[in-house]
């Protein structure tokens, strides 16, 4: 609950008219479900303006609403208030928020593996912990406020995914959050299109860790080269690393696949197994061990959560197809994300084809085609049999998989519904099939067409 004048306070924001006196009891953004005795903030989106329903919520009971431009309503008990920007508004009430609250708020982010590993850390620090974490990926200026704003007194934990496509976005939601712990997955080509590099990449994730000091922790995974330059830095927080190669805090150790469908691990003297043979899904989960080692849950109970742990839909699940496997990772793509989900392809075991359905992956900028060429060749080394691509750039791994391969058998489709009939002459139950793209590419289609065939469902 809060009053209006904390909102005021909170936003900066100058009330236009009605009441400074009174409390509100939630927050809302959606004009669909807004109820009486919420604030709704009027954010314009690319389809709709919240400002254009207003004046059917005030009908609903809704008395306190926050907007960017001057506007009056003819019911004098409603409280306006004017901002510059309501998305902002909406993050300086969450932050307000949040800081009511003693507690760890854990944030993190990467180019790779950020809903898998912030869903494996929240299943390891339930184990001891009510935790708060932001469902799917509402990773955005909009999803992170809003999960900081169901914070309740018996939240004794905040896992919080940080995204971002832009320079300044991080910076934006840490102080928002205000994180305690900061973890880093990964650095790599993601969201080139604005941010330009790697280097640049690296900027801007490490942009999470600007609001923290000295009793605050940030986890590293120190086989990845940008991030493990950090080690060497003068920092004011303390640096907690895990890895499976370099030197650090949390190892992995003797990393095997069994039969082509899970793996096992070891840190000391735990063995750790996971339902999934992906090997980069190790790192995932050595991320999570850390959290839990750090806030102290007992070592059986992080073992048993992971062994346990159900991969998010459309990330990396593996599902059985007739005889064969579906591996589904079809949320999105980079190339980091494409690398690591070829790896678990040539990993699972089968006796038939590997089929390999691999759409555009988008705002990569400049490095775009060499991207997707490169793309291409790595696709072709790693034995793959078949290479199915979805859209203009993902053409471009056609013929630089041919020219890496005599094998390879290539087919370049414009769209979902090619896609989808050329897999069904290639497709022979008990193939292990991939499919990945980018979100605006659709896949998720292809997988639920592969599915629901015949040969998919026995």
């Amino acid at each position: 609950m809060f009053t209006i004048t904390e909102i005021i306070e909170a936003t900066q924001g100058t009330l236009l008219q009605g009441p400074a006196r009174g409390n509100v009891k939630a927050v809302c953004i959606d004009s669909r479900i807004a109820k009486k005795g919420e604030l709704f903030i009027a954010i314009k989106g690319d389809v709709f303006d919240g400002h254009d329903f207003i004046d059917g919520l005030i009908s609903k009971g809704v008395r306190t609403v926050i907007v960017h431009q001057s506007m009056e309503v003819k019911n004098s008990k409603v409280s306006v208030i004017r901002v510059k920007d309501t998305i902002r508004a909406l993050g300086d009430i969450a932050r307000f928020h949040r800081q009511r609250f003693k507690i760890p708020v854990i944030a993190l982010t990467g180019s790779a593996g950020k809903t898998t590993t912030k869903e494996m850390i929240a299943a390891v620090l339930s184990c001891k912990y009510k935790v708060l974490k932001n469902e799917g990926t509402q990773n955005n200026h909009i999803g992170v406020p809003l999960t900081l704003l169901k914070l309740k007194t018996d939240h004794r934990i905040v896992v919080l995914e940080c995204g971002t496509n832009q320079p300044g976005d991080i910076v934006w939601l840490a102080n928002v959050a205000r994180p305690t712990v900061a973890v880093f997955t990964n650095i790599g080509e993601s969201h080139l299109e604005k941010l330009k590099t790697t280097d640049g990449v690296f900027k801007e994730k490490w942009a999470l860790t600007v609001f923290m000091g000295n009793k605050d922790t940030v986890i590293i995974n120190a086989d990845d080269a940008h991030l493990s330059r950090q080690k060497r830095q003068k920092n004011k927080f303390k640096i907690i690393t895990y890895s499976t190669r370099s030197k650090s805090d949390i190892k992995a150790s003797d990393i095997h696949v069994h039969s082509g469908r899970n793996l096992s691990f070891q840190v000391g003297l735990k063995i750790v197994e996971l339902n999934s043979c992906g090997v980069n899904n190790v790192y995932n989960a050595l991320a999570a061990f850390s959290c839990g080692v750090f806030f102290k849950v007992p070592l059986k109970d992080i073992v048993h959560t992971l062994k346990a742990f159900e991969f998010p839909k459309g990330r990396g699940q593996i599902l059985r197809l007739g005889q064969g496997w579906l591996i589904n990772d079809t949320y999105n793509a980079n190339p980091v994300s494409m690398r690591s989900a070829l790896q678990t392809l040539q990993a699972i075991e089968t006796r038939h084809q590997r089929i390999f359905v691999a759409a555009d992956m988008l705002e990569l900028g400049s490095q775009s085609r060499e991207l997707h060429q490169a793309m291409g060749a790595s696709i072709a080394a790693a034995g793959v049999d078949v290479l199915i691509t979805v859209g203009h750039l993902a053409g471009l791994m056609v013929a630089a998989a041919k020219r890496h391969s005599k094998k390879i058998q290539v087919f370049a489709c414009t769209d979902v519904e090619s896609a989808q009939k050329c897999l069904t002459k290639v497709f022979s139950n008990g193939d292990a099939v991939l499919i990945k793209g980018s979100r605006r590419m659709r896949m998720e289609q292809v997988a639920e067409f592969l599915l629901a065939a015949p040969k998919g469902s026995g």
